[in-house]
């Protein structure tokens, strides 16, 4: 812990020091790839059990590395490397957030005739009621006070976080089941304000599919089958999660160059190659394997999912650089530059960093974050197109100190150009 401390007040001194070289040009700006990696090194490497990162611009890698253990000698001895699967947690957020920008910008043949007609904005702010099943809908009490509920809530407050689904809320008044969060983890007065919450992507996970061709009769199924209102949310959130899973490949992962690789079954898919997640780098053995599809029975679009370093980078690549997964307009939607820090979609946070919006004119550094347990990932989207991946294994740092090495690291390399 020692140590981490005095590197961190490094951080802050290299951040003075970095601040020095800026002025004012127009020339070409070049990384220098051995002060980036170095700076990630020398900041992370002696904190962590194992580490990978990647770096990409206009789409192509820039910059990687790796080191450490993905596994102890007790869980099987496994070096990192930047294609090592890890448990990505709350960046999968990423994927299936854009998933829905997907599917607004380009609807399936069978979707609902109102995307086609309305385009990814008019679709944005239609309400989600009309793509509830029955089930679902029926947990949705009426108006409260104030004439707001769950009906109110669009498809763009869900990836901002302004539905009025609130963590506070929570822990009062549901028992944690998917249908009491729905029916009681709405706040009237948290409604149109950003609060960052998983059922916010939980459901947006599970609309995928409903989205994509609106009416895939599983309200029919329930009533034929004449299931209980338990079982009939477990069936839906089963096929849905399956189903989400199945069209983000087919509409998006399979169709990258290299394809795509994720998995939300680790156990059955990546058991002997994906990193275990310790509480430190001292950890001997009995590292965290968490499996979604062993714990809930299927995929979720809030987290679960295990793929490398390298695998993201190459969607970050696909994302910035083609229209595959959105087109500029879906990316200007999700965060332009002097759009309010509040209304952007997708990403999980938007910092301010004044030496990179002085030589950059860049407001802020939009960015995602994943943790699960002690595995933690970070996306940062930087300045002229470089996006970077950073993943670790274990609990020294948070993904906050994460962020703060990234864009450390990008000044390091790019200081030499001002």
């Amino acid at each position: 812990m020692k140590k981490i401390k005095t590197i961190f007040t490094a951080v802050i001194l290299l951040s003075f020091a970095v601040n020095a070289f800026a002025q004012r040009g127009a020339k070409v700006k070049t990384l220098k790839k051995e002060m980036f990696n170095s700076t990630i090194e020398n900041l992370v490497e002696p904190n962590v059990m194992g580490y990978q990162y990647v770096l990409i611009k206009d789409g192509k890698i820039a910059a990687e590395g790796a080191d450490g253990k993905a596994r102890t000698g007790t869980d099987g001895n496994l070096d990192m490397t930047t294609s090592t699967p890890q448990n990505i947690g709350s960046l999968m957020k990423f994927l299936s957030g854009t998933a829905m920008i997907n599917l607004f910008e380009k609807p399936a043949a069978k979707a609902d005739s109102e995307y086609k007609k309305r385009g990814l904005q008019g679709s944005l702010d239609m309400p989600i009621w009309g793509e509830l099943p029955k089930v679902w809908l029926n947990q949705i009490p009426g108006p409260f006070d104030k004439g707001i509920s769950q009906r109110n809530i669009k498809f763009s407050q869900l990836l901002q976080h302004r539905s009025g689904f609130s963590e506070a809320w929570k822990k009062t008044k549901t028992d944690g089941t998917f249908l009491s969060q729905l029916a009681n983890q709405f706040n009237p007065d948290q409604y149109g304000k950003r609060e960052y919450t998983n059922l916010n992507f939980t459901l947006g996970g599970y609309l995928l599919p409903l989205i994509e061709y609106h009416n895939l009769n599983y309200d029919l199924d329930v009533e034929t089958n004449g299931m209980s209102q338990v079982a009939a949310d477990k069936f839906l959130r089963d096929n849905l999660g399956k189903r989400m899973d199945a069209l983000m490949r087919e509409r998006i992962w399979n169709k990258m160059t290299p394809k795509f690789n994720a998995t939300c079954d680790p156990k059955k898919d990546v058991k002997d190659t994906a990193a275990y997640a310790y509480p430190n780098k001292e950890s001997k053995g009995g590292g965290e394997f968490f499996s979604s599809m062993e714990s809930n029975g299927h995929c979720l679009g809030v987290g679960g999912y295990f793929t490398s370093a390298r695998d993201l980078a190459n969607y970050a690549a696909h994302f910035s650089m083609t229209d595959l997964i959105v087109t500029q307009a879906g990316r200007d939607e999700m965060y332009k530059e002097g759009m309010p820090a509040d209304d952007r979609l997708v990403w999980s946070s938007a910092t301010t960093d004044n030496w990179i919006n002085t030589n950059f004119k860049m407001s802020r550094v939009a960015w995602s974050n994943g943790i699960a347990g002690n595995s933690k990932s970070v996306l940062l989207r930087l300045p002229d197109d470089y996006y970077l991946v950073l993943f670790v294994n274990s609990g020294e740092l948070s993904v906050g100190e994460l962020f703060t090495v990234g864009t450390l690291a990008f000044k390091e390399g790019m200081k030499h150009n001002f």
